[in-house]
């Protein structure tokens, strides 16, 4: 795969990997850099239900935010956004448990 250098496209050589692209590899084969993904408290993912069985269509456009701190911040952000005043009432307690956290 080509690889950017200086201002233009270089191609790798026959073996196939820059030095630029072996620290990445290193990385990558260690398993390192990537981070676990967080995971929601009970009270976060029943506003997460909630806010997708009630406001899918209307806020969502049938979008999935993941179950992550993420992904809720998304949930309610379209909720105040999109919604109604009962969306809004979710959106506030989503920010609330988040700031708890």
């Amino acid at each position: 795969m080509a690889e950017w250098q200086q201002g233009k496209w270089v191609e790798p050589p026959e073996g196939g990997m820059t030095p630029a692209m072996a620290p990445a590899l290193r990385l990558a084969a260690s398993g390192g850099g990537a981070r676990p993904r967080a995971r929601l408290d009970g009270v976060l993912v029943e506003l997460y239900d909630e806010a997708m069985a009630r406001f899918d269509a209307f806020c969502f456009w049938y979008a999935r935010p993941p179950r992550t701190p993420a992904g809720i911040r998304e949930v309610a952000k379209r909720l105040e956004a999109y919604g109604s005043p009962e969306s809004l009432r979710i959106a506030e307690e989503v920010r609330a448990a988040l700031a708890d956290e």
